[in-house]
């Protein structure tokens, strides 16, 4: 990493607190997640770093090795992967940072667009598998359970039809499947909304696991094989009729009768019509 030496940058007042924890106050508004890491921070998080980065227009990330006078130094991207704790790193207009206090985890926080870049399995997704690598770690790395703990996902991770509040994209995605497996709705139109709806439950934190997981991960494959403009459809893409033949199956013989809500518990989420 190019560096050079400056004096201690206010930008560290404003992104941490005085015992070196990301500042509630920057914190406000911004979505923050643990991430896996060994003794350095590694390629993975690296094009973490570098993906937010370009999401937000960032060309240079701020680099302070932490301690008692902290030497500031700028680097261009990419973000150094050879880089230790205890160490912060960050983009000049404060969208995104990282934190990396001690071998074995970092803190990545920031906006939307920078988080959505960064972390696109979603916050509550990372925080899950973070909690599940601690739990692992428990003998070796005691504290990462305490770091696990502080940032729990926001959602529950739903398992069937009846855990899925009404209001939700995870509930829609439910109404949808419903109304196609009923007939009441054209292949082409589910699969419009079915995308919209997926990109909405993830910018939202929705998770799914177990059977359903299980079934929206076989839809979404389906769709893969199916071309909504007929003119561009493949000789191996699924027709309209096989998509809903398939779906339908999918729907009711995995998990019927428990994933089929009444008429009223699954209106359209918000934003959605």
């Amino acid at each position: 990493m190019e560096a050079s030496t400056e004096r201690p940058d206010p930008d560290l007042a404003v992104l941490l607190t005085l015992d070196g924890n990301l500042a509630p106050s920057w914190l406000s508004g911004k979505s923050v997640t643990p991430l896996t890491a060994g003794e350095r921070l590694g390629a993975i998080l690296a094009d973490r770093v570098m993906a937010g980065c370009r999401s937000t227009g960032a060309t240079h990330l701020r680099y302070a090795p932490l301690g008692a006078d902290p030497i500031v130094t700028t680097s261009a991207i990419p973000a150094d992967v050879t880089t230790r704790p205890s160490t912060l790193l960050w983009t000049p207009d404060h969208q995104g940072a990282l934190l990396f206090p001690a071998p074995g985890h970092v803190l990545l926080a920031g906006t939307k667009p920078f988080m959505t870049a960064a972390v696109p399995e979603g916050t509550d997704a990372a925080r899950a598998r973070f909690t599940r690598y601690a739990c692992k770690q428990a003998a070796r790395h005691p504290e990462l359970l305490a770091v696990a703990a502080t940032y729990v996902p926001t959602h529950h991770a739903w398992s069937d039809a009846a855990e899925v509040p009404p209001d939700t994209a995870t509930a829609h995605h439910l109404n949808l499947l419903r109304e196609f497996s009923n007939g009441t709705l054209p292949a082409p139109t589910f699969a419009y909304a079915w995308w919209q709806t997926r990109r909405t439950a993830k910018s939202n934190g929705e998770r799914v696991r177990g059977p359903l997981e299980e079934l929206f991960n076989h839809v979404f494959l389906l769709l893969e094989d199916y071309e909504v403009a007929p003119e561009l459809a493949e000789p191996t893409d699924l027709t309209a009729p096989e998509l809903q033949a398939a779906v339908t199956e999918a729907y009711r013989d995995t998990q019927a009768p428990a994933l089929i809500p009444s008429e009223g518990a699954a209106s359209a989420a918000p934003g959605q019509g």
